[in-house]
């Protein structure tokens, strides 16, 4: 009875334990908002064949999109971070959903490439007050089970991730690709009121009488410090990785697999979908065994994914080798929380800002780069090079902590 009892056991301890060790209600309306603002930037992937098509440009110029989105989403993790230690995350999430829903109906309403690129960065900007808030909310309310919460609320991201990005494709077929941005509209709007209402107005520990300068001050020490040093190049590596593999891998299965363009895009699906259970494993891992473990053995898992995808043809390998790549976004709960602890709780918000401004910006490289070799006739070649880039990251993450000189 216990073996068929224990994960459905385990399952409802995990539960119960995040219910006791934080609010559950916080968690979920601010999982929701990870859900759309990061379900809507993978939305990107999933339509720039129609949008690319329409403006007639390369894949080069696809990946300066992609890259685009991404920077101006890294420059506003650190000013997002900063404004929240200063007035409240309240003010700060609701406004970044509202900035988000903004970007959107512009997108819907461009008409020129020049338009569409301006909406794409102002969709980056909206979404870029999101990403570092909603983690110096959820590591101020959770204390025990604060590497769980977060892979919860990471696998919220790749809910959306294939849910949104289904749902895109789907209404793109019948009404275009402007709508398959622009259904999302009244959900945002939603989410924002969500947000503005179970949101206390502060939730981190920042001093609310204290001036910028001294906050600065205080992140200028901080990031010195060899420990953060050395897992911002971590998040470096990760965040390089998730980029380009994410920019171009519906891309890569037409141009070197011959997949149907809908194959595609719903492997591109199974990928986020598997990995909404791996996030959610790597969370208990980390929680019960450290953040190291979790981050080496789900990184690691995902390097022979790189090699067999450039070398496998048929379907069902296929769906094989996207699962096992999938374990690539196992890593991303453990990184987030090594980099929040490596920070003093006063200043995470501006402290990791700043860490996600330069580790974002640092990623958006890839895009480019992949489409650059994408044009040259070396997909394969772009890919084995990101195998290359996993199995760095994977040996840098056994060594970080013992070149921080700590360890979580």
């Amino acid at each position: 009875m216990g073996a068929l009892s224990g994960p459905g056991s385990f399952l409802a301890r995990t539960v119960s334990d995040l219910r006791d060790d934080g609010p559950g209600s916080i968690l979920l309306v601010v999982s929701l908002g990870w859900f759309l603002t990061l379900g809507v930037r993978i939305v990107y992937p999933a339509l720039l064949p129609q949008v690319t098509a329409e403006f007639g440009v390369s894949n080069a110029a696809t990946g300066a999109f992609i890259g685009v989105l991404w920077t101006t989403y890294a420059l506003l993790q650190f000013p997002g971070g900063a404004i929240a230690d200063a007035v409240g995350e309240r003010s700060v999430l609701t406004g970044s959903v509202l900035l988000s829903a903004g970007a959107v109906a512009a997108i819907v309403l461009s008409t020129t490439v020049e338009v569409f690129v301006l909406a794409t960065v102002l969709l980056g900007l909206g979404t870029g007050l999101f990403g570092t808030t909603r983690l110096t909310v959820i590591s101020a309310l959770f204390d025990r089970m604060q590497t769980t919460a977060i892979s919860v609320n990471q696998a919220a991201g790749n809910v959306g991730n294939v849910v949104l990005s289904a749902g895109a494709g789907f209404v793109s077929v019948y009404l275009g690709w402007r709508w398959g941005f622009g259904f999302l509209l009244p959900v945002l709007v939603a989410c924002a009121i969500g947000l503005w209402i179970t949101l206390p107005r502060r939730a981190s520990t920042a001093t609310d009488g204290e001036s910028f300068r001294g906050t600065m001050s205080k992140v200028a020490v901080a990031v010195r410090k060899p420990r953060v040093l050395a897992v911002t190049a971590l998040l470096s590596l990760n965040m390089f990785l998730y980029q380009s593999v994410t920019g171009f891998l519906p891309t890569y299965l037409v141009a070197e697999k011959d997949i149907e363009p809908g194959t595609a895009a719903t492997l591109y699906s199974l990928f986020f979908a598997a990995a909404i259970g791996v996030q959610f494993l790597s969370g208990i891992v980390a929680d019960h065994r450290g953040n190291r473990v979790a981050i080496v053995a789900f990184i690691g898992l995902s390097v022979p994914g790189f090699v067999l995808l450039t070398a496998v043809e048929s379907l069902p390998a296929l769906v094989g080798v996207i699962l096992l790549l999938s374990s690539l976004l196992g890593a991303m709960p453990p990184v987030n929380a090594a980099g929040l602890a490596s920070l003093p709780p006063e200043i995470q918000g501006s402290g990791f800002g700043l860490l996600r401004t330069c580790y974002i910006a640092f990623g958006a490289l890839g895009p480019p780069a992949v489409g650059l070799l994408a044009d040259a006739g070396r997909f394969d070649a772009a890919f084995l090079s990101l195998g290359l880039v996993a199995l760095a990251t994977s040996v840098w993450a056994l060594l970080f902590e013992r070149v921080g000189g700590e360890s979580s």
